[in-house]
């Protein structure tokens, strides 16, 4: 697992211990380094500009390109995140410039890096390039922790659903993590170098 994954996890696993839907982001250059970080803040209480917060736009991926100079172009930089970006997102990143993005967990919900994208005289421009997800633990353990969001959040809603429907191995590395205390572990505030390889092994 790369840095910059390390990373997004860390800020999935923030988002979950403040209450947010656990999904993180970052931005990295042509070297590697990280340059902007984001993370999902629809349920933050506590404002953090440029980000987005207490909205139904506070996505993570939106809030790490809200932190790049408007006036730059970003065609060889690369958005590393959590989860499979949304509809949402994914227009965020278009008309962002930035060229690659890399997605850790599949989201069989709200996921759309495999459907069809908007064709116009922009992207044609800064066509963007998506990869994902992986199939090993680090894209369990993004993807689980998303649905285990959700599995207590309201669980028989269409994203717990979805995801059992399509991608009952997901639900289980889910379910697998709430047996795991996952939890009590964000309740307590315990920090992402602490429950890292505890979570990382549930799955």
């Amino acid at each position: 697992m790369s840095a910059a994954e390390n990373a997004c996890l860390e800020l999935a696993w923030e988002a979950l211990c403040r209450g947010s839907i656990p999904v993180g982001a970052v931005i990295t250059d042509a070297a590697g380094r990280i340059v902007a970080t984001g993370r999902n803040r629809m349920r933050d209480a506590a404002r953090q500009p440029p980000e987005l917060t207490g909205g139904l736009l506070s996505h993570a991926e939106v809030n790490a390109i809200a932190r790049l100079d408007p006036d730059a172009k970003y065609q060889d930089h690369q958005l590393v995140t959590s989860l499979e970006p949304c509809p949402l997102c994914l227009g965020a990143l278009a008309m962002s410039t930035i060229g690659a993005a890399v997605f850790l967990g599949a989201d069989p919900y709200g996921g759309a890096a495999a459907g069809p994208r908007a064709a116009t005289r922009h992207t044609a421009r800064f066509p963007l390039h998506v990869a994902g997800p992986r199939t090993d633990r680090p894209g369990r353990l993004a993807a689980g922790l998303h649905l285990a969001y959700f599995l207590r959040r309201n669980p028989a809603g269409h994203v717990v659903t979805g995801y059992r429907a399509d991608r009952p191995d997901l639900a289980g590395a889910a379910g697998a993590l709430v047996s795991a205390g996952l939890f009590d572990l964000a309740a307590a505030g315990l920090p992402w170098a602490a429950v890292s390889g505890q979570l990382l092994s549930a799955v």
